[in-house]
């Protein structure tokens, strides 16, 4: 089984033999030691209770009462069941340290005793769930073995919530669990116990949230980290993700440029440039094409004069901008595939760009009346094609399994007549 992970660390956790005080108690205080010494946990939380209801201010009843319900979680076999017990174990600690915070003349020996109980039964929870996400074996001999390493690291995080380590643990074992809404409620609570965590924590950060469709948040996610970190690659590359996914492509394109300014003769940056604006150079298309619908269906409505002008208007800007921001992809794409020549990625996009054009040109002829202007059209369409057909076969070249590059070879062959290969295409394309 392959694992997602970090780095999923045991904890060296203390043996304590002894956290009983031998100190000098009150009458209130010997029944509950009797009762952990005979191990009878219940009556020792019986005896717990009824010392804090005779004593309100006794550290050491809810100290020993939180003592007593450590074994008591330690006993229940079903490790998601004990995490309550852990809370109000917990719960007795925290009170049991204010008390003896509060008391006057100092507080009793077991204040020191306190971080080493909670020590212990951490570490044990923590330790214990290690191997459900990382051996083998282990994991082979239950059902569910990442279930149970959750359950164990939850019941070490109650015990101790301070423990940046398996908020950390925890938010792998949930994404190796493909759980990625709680790997990022985990990991954020480690990076904000560590008040700042790696480059890395926020990238690891930004990617659960990404898988989680949650792209705001990840937004959020890599700012703050390269608040700490400005220089981080990895992090300004997630940004620029980020920025695409949540529609802001202008500053996106700002970020990948940014990228490029450092290093130029990266393809991918290139490539991410030239395919982001043709994306938008598309968007402008399905604009321009609704808009010449809208036209057509007022042709012959005197009244919508206005509209129709206001729709003409736009298209111009349509057009203007589309041939702006294709000049700028084209140049993007070219210095993508010069760079890195092996990715048939980069073919097919400039392919997909030269058809268009070529698309565009060709409609031109069809709806002018003038031969020569048609003439023109057609030879400048047919230019832009035959741009197209070289981009696929490029792309082809390399991933030559696949059919919808040659089913789309096989229409532009067809379109230029060249026959021979036309057949050879359509065959390729299983067609």
């Amino acid at each position: 089984m392959k694992k997602h992970f970090y780095s999923l660390f045991s904890v060296f956790a203390l043996s304590v033999f002894v956290l009983i005080s031998c100190t000098t108690e009150n009458a209130l205080i010997t029944p509950i030691k009797s009762g952990i010494n005979s191990e009878d946990y219940q009556s020792a939380l019986v005896a717990a209770d009824t010392a804090i209801a005779n004593d309100p201010t006794n550290g050491q009843a809810n100290y020993y009462k939180a003592y007593a319900l450590g074994r008591i979680a330690a006993q229940e076999t079903d490790i998601s069941s004990r995490k309550p017990i852990y809370q109000d174990m917990r719960e007795n600690l925290d009170e049991a340290a204010r008390k003896f915070e509060a008391m006057e003349g100092g507080a009793p020996s077991e204040a020191d005793l306190i971080p080493i109980l909670i020590q212990e039964n951490w570490g044990k929870e923590h330790n214990a769930a290690i191997g459900y996400a990382t051996d083998d074996s282990v994991m082979a001999s239950v059902d569910a073995p990442l279930e149970i390493a959750i359950a164990h690291l939850v019941n070490a995080t109650t015990i101790n919530p301070d423990s940046a380590l398996s908020h950390d643990v925890l938010a792998q074992v949930y994404h190796m669990n493909s759980d990625y809404a709680n790997a990022a409620v985990e990991l954020s609570k480690a990076i904000k116990i560590r008040g700042i965590g790696s480059a890395s924590d926020y990238d690891r950060l930004a990617s659960y949230y990404f898988v989680n469709d949650d792209y705001e948040s990840a937004s959020n996610a890599i700012e703050e980290g390269l608040s700490h970190y400005p220089d981080s690659t990895f992090l300004i590359q997630k940004q620029a993700d980020a920025y695409f996914q949540i529609g802001r492509t202008d500053r996106a394109l700002e970020v990948v440029n940014q990228l490029i300014e450092r290093d130029p003769n990266n393809a991918q940056y290139h490539l991410v440039v030239g395919t982001q604006i043709y994306q938008r150079v598309q968007t402008l298309g399905e604009e321009l094409e609704s808009n010449n619908d809208r036209i057509y269906d007022l042709r012959n409505d005197d009244s919508a004069a206005s509209e129709v002008e206001s729709l003409n208007a736009r298209n111009e800007e349509i057009m203007s901008e589309s041939d702006d921001l294709t000049s700028r992809a084209e140049e993007s794409l070219v210095k993508a595939a010069e760079l890195d020549p092996s990715n048939s990625v980069t073919f097919n996009t400039l392919g997909i760009l030269y058809q268009n054009k070529a698309a565009a040109l060709f409609e031109l002829r069809n709806m002018t009346t003038d031969n020569d202007k048609a003439a023109e059209y057609d030879e400048l369409a047919k230019a832009e094609a035959e741009k197209a057909m070289a981009n696929y076969e490029a792309a082809a070249e390399l991933n030559p399994d696949d059919t919808e590059i040659w089913a789309t070879l096989f229409r532009i062959y067809t379109l230029l007549d060249y026959r021979e290969k036309a057949e050879a295409a359509m065959e390729k394309a299983g067609m």
